[in-house]
C-alpha cells in the first residue's frame, strides 16, 4: 500500500510539472523589455502644510519664500506637486494654500487627502 501511494505522488507531481511546462516557457520574461519600453519614473514633489501652518517640502521644514524659489527654480523640474494638508487645517485653509502653490508653480499641483479624512 504504502508503494503504491509513494507511485501515486509521483504520477501526479510528474503530470502536474509537465501541464504546466509549456505555460512556464512560453511566458515572456520581465527583465527582457526594451530600454524604450520602460516608463519614466514620475518626480513629485510632496509639500505638507502643518495645523500650525509651517511648510515642508519633501520631508524638510522650509519657510514660503523657499518654498516659491524651489517651486520656481528647481532643477530638475517635478511633474507634479502634491499637497499633502494636516487634517486639522479648515477647507479655506487648505483651498488657499491650493491656490498659493498654484500661483508659485508652473507645474501641476494636486491635493492628497489627509490619513483619516472623510470620503465620499
Amino acid at each position: 500500500m504504502p508503494f503504491l501511494l509513494a507511485t501515486c505522488v509521483a504520477v501526479l507531481s510528474l503530470s502536474t510539472l509537465l501541464a504546466v511546462l509549456p505555460g512556464l516557457l512560453s511566458s515572456p520574461r520581465l527583465d527582457t523589455f526594451a530600454e524604450g519600453q520602460r516608463t519614466p519614473v514620475t518626480r513629485q514633489w510632496l509639500v505638507v502644510r502643518s495645523a500650525t501652518g509651517s511648510w515642508y517640502l519633501n520631508g524638510d521644514a522650509v519657510s514660503a519664500a523657499v518654498l516659491s524659489r524651489s517651486l520656481r527654480q528647481s532643477s530638475p523640474k517635478p511633474s507634479v506637486v502634491v499637497l499633502m494638508p494636516s487634517s486639522t487645517r479648515t477647507a479655506a485653509d487648505v483651498a488657499g494654500d491650493l491656490r498659493w502653490l498654484r500661483a508659485q508653480s508652473n507645474r501641476p499641483v494636486r491635493i492628497d487627502r489627509p490619513e483619516g479624512a472623510w470620503q465620499p
